[in-house]
């Protein structure tokens, strides 16, 4: 089957009279897109500022739990000189070259010491420490917990352990 001929001066678009109702259409599609694109660049600016904030939350509960850890450990070298009892302190959170770019403080509060459990006689070599004394060295447990809080996020932890201390002497001798 043969294709008819057609008149080389025909074209194959359609006469204005024709193309009147699809005028403007590409102009209702870019505005379309343009909506589009402007819904998604907002949605995704909206969730870099939400991440953002949770970041900052995050690293202020970071903050206390190490700060809240710092107590632990600070507790435990007290035990070695006998010091037992509950104590509390601040650290300050510094962000600059001197203290009038303080920016907010933690408040950490140890609980006192308390007593786990008897205390273990070292064997073998720790024995009176190495020097060949009658009175041998021992290993303590003390239990206590640390509380960290930060006021202006209201952000809290607590850290609680068991501390062993030693080898130590049993009772430390008074030299009078």
């Amino acid at each position: 089957m043969t294709e008819p001929l057609r008149d080389p001066g025909s074209s194959t678009r359609p006469s204005p009279e024709q193309a009147s109702g699809e005028r403007g259409s590409a102009l209702v599609l870019a505005l379309y897109l343009v909506v589009i694109l402007s819904l998604i660049g907002f949605g995704l600016l909206t969730r870099t500022l939400m991440v953002t904030r949770m970041a900052g939350s995050e690293r202020w509960v970071t903050k206390t739990f190490y700060a809240a850890d710092a107590g632990l450990n600070l507790a435990r070298a007290r035990v070695r000189v006998n010091q037992i009892g509950g104590f509390s302190y601040t650290m300050d959170d510094l962000r600059g070259p001197s203290a009038e770019h303080r920016v907010a403080a933690i408040d950490v509060d140890v609980e006192p010491m308390t007593t786990v459990g008897t205390p273990r006689l070292t064997v073998g070599t720790q024995i009176a420490g190495g020097q060949g004394g009658a009175e041998g060295l021992y290993i303590l447990f003390y239990a206590s917990s640390s509380r960290g809080d930060e006021t202006f996020t209201r952000s809290a932890s607590v850290v609680s352990g068991v501390l062993t201390v030693g080898p130590v002497p049993l009772t430390i001798p008074n030299e009078d």
